[in-house]
């Protein structure tokens, strides 16, 4: 097949818990794309299950201006886009610039990643999207479907840091099974999983450099220092590491947590603390 067959080259859609790092490996992973790419991030599903018109944040790299944008200042970008194709340009869910439909037909994107943070995967995933996939997003040559699990203890300890979902302690440990039994190959939601253990990916390059052969990406670990500014960065550092984030010590979080009421409740779950033995070896 040629690649003219395609609306994208690569389609990855992307499933992991907030304060897992999602967006540090999100941008890691476009790095060794190193192409045109086009980024859906936190598509929300809960009024249109179309990512195209349901992301909270688009950015959108390689691809000329006055394919998509829609008013006169596209002139102004396509200037830009001449002489720098790699200038990104971001847009929010509801803008009126962004033409859509002519971005989603466009041929041919090397990479059109969306991405779900925080959702069952049971809600996301099911033969309802796998049928009407190609209709959302195009025809891809390669379809992934990451999978993202951060160790509990730390996760836990940046979500307490946050003061985010404090009530709803147990509400969260559920999915966090739940994103751990499709990891361990309990379920299988994800037709074309890849997962990612955090903490591998953040310690060991050999790890990384097995992720991107599986993605068919050259690596080249680009990226890997980056603190993206989406989520205002880190938990605990907001965008501080810039430049050095491979230095930040994301994986001790939990030791200023562990007599917290929320982390007390994540510690007595034995079947929790099975998993994350299973999956990530000694922690505590």
């Amino acid at each position: 097949m040629n690649f003219k067959d395609f609306v994208n080259i690569k389609d990855i859609s992307f499933f992991g818990l907030r304060r897992s790092g999602n967006h540090a490996i999100q941008n890691w992973i476009i790095r060794q794309n190193n192409s045109s790419f086009v980024h859906l991030n936190d598509v929300k599903l809960y009024s249109n299950k179309n990512p195209y018109k349901s992301f909270s944040k688009a950015t959108i790299s390689g691809i000329n201006p006055l394919v998509y944008h829609k008013n006169i200042i596209k002139y102004k970008r396509y200037l830009r886009y001449l002489n720098n194709p790699k200038y990104e340009y971001k847009y929010g869910r509801n803008v009126l610039e962004l033409d859509r439909e002519r971005l989603r037909y466009y041929r041919t994107k090397s990479l059109i990643m969306h991405t779900y943070e925080h959702y069952s995967l049971s809600q996301v995933m099911g033969d309802w999207f796998e049928n009407q996939r190609d209709k959302f997003l195009g025809k891809s040559k390669e379809r992934f479907d990451i999978l993202l699990l951060r160790d509990p203890f730390n996760l836990f300890a940046s979500l307490i840091h946050r003061g985010e979902e404090l009530n709803n302690t147990n509400y969260i440990i559920e999915k966090w099974l739940e994103h751990a039994r499709e990891y361990y190959g309990i379920t299988n939601y994800l037709k074309y999983r890849i997962s990612i253990n955090y903490n591998q990916w953040f310690i060991n390059q050999d790890y990384r450099n097995k992720i991107a052969k599986s993605l068919n990406l050259a690596f080249t670990d680009a990226g890997i220092n980056s603190v993206v500014n989406v989520g205002k960065g880190s938990s605990f550092d907001g965008t501080s590491y810039d430049g050095k984030a491979s230095k930040m010590p994301v994986l001790y979080r939990y030791k200023d947590y562990l007599n917290h009421p929320v982390m007390l409740k994540v510690l007595s779950n034995e079947e929790l603390m099975d998993f994350s033995h299973k999956i990530f070896g000694s922690i505590l």
